[in-house]
């Protein structure tokens, strides 16, 4: 068993999955740890669209895109889990975020991997998908078994982002460009293959 600070390292964005599907147990088993995520007032907004069928994933790639480039590991992995809220709240689309972050990790504890997917045109997905105008769509997780290893990105410091009291004397955030340059690298060569 892992500790909570070991998976919480070792989880990764996973962008090359193998064909596998993934059973319909272990599908249980994260969604039944996102809907155990903090909601505020206990809201529990939340519901889970789970989708393994290739046209619909198919569909749901054409219109899920980031500054111009589309996310190829949405066709390729076994399942997507799509989670959107009802508006019950004003903190629903926190409470949303809070549950794929179980989502995520849970996942990561079972040998899967995932991707957040937060790029995407709404107002497309949603009648794929058939979610209602009162809900709204934060995002989606790509999940499957990894297909090789996901190195670990750069990260910062953390006594370069800790603070006590207040944030003054903040440094400017040039130089840790590194990693969102490193990420539109990896989305280029999936875009434009290896």
């Amino acid at each position: 068993m892992h500790s909570f600070t070991d998976l919480a390292r070792s989880r990764r964005s996973v962008r090359r999955y193998k064909a596998d599907p993934v059973p319909d147990e272990l599908l249980t088993q994260v969604v039944e740890a996102a809907r155990w995520a903090p909601t505020a007032v206990n809201s529990q907004p939340w519901e889970f669209i789970i989708v393994t069928d290739p046209e619909v994933k198919d569909l749901v790639g054409r219109h899920s895109r980031y500054m111009g480039l589309g996310w190829p590991h949405i066709r390729q992995a076994p399942a997507l889990i799509v989670v959107c809220v009802r508006r019950l709240t004003p903190f629903a689309r926190d409470d949303a975020i809070f549950a794929a972050a179980n989502l995520m990790l849970a996942a990561a504890d079972l040998g899967l991997g995932t991707c957040w997917i937060g790029g995407f045109k709404e107002s497309a997905l949603k009648p794929i998908l058939g979610i209602d105008q009162d809900y709204v769509l934060p995002g989606f997780c790509t999940l499957g078994y990894p297909e090789g290893e996901t190195s670990a990105p750069p990260k910062r410091e953390l006594s370069d982002m800790v603070h006590r009291d207040t944030l003054s004397g903040r440094r400017p955030l040039i130089p840790h460009l590194s990693g969102p340059l490193e990420v539109l690298g990896r989305l280029l060569k999936a875009q434009f293959g290896k």
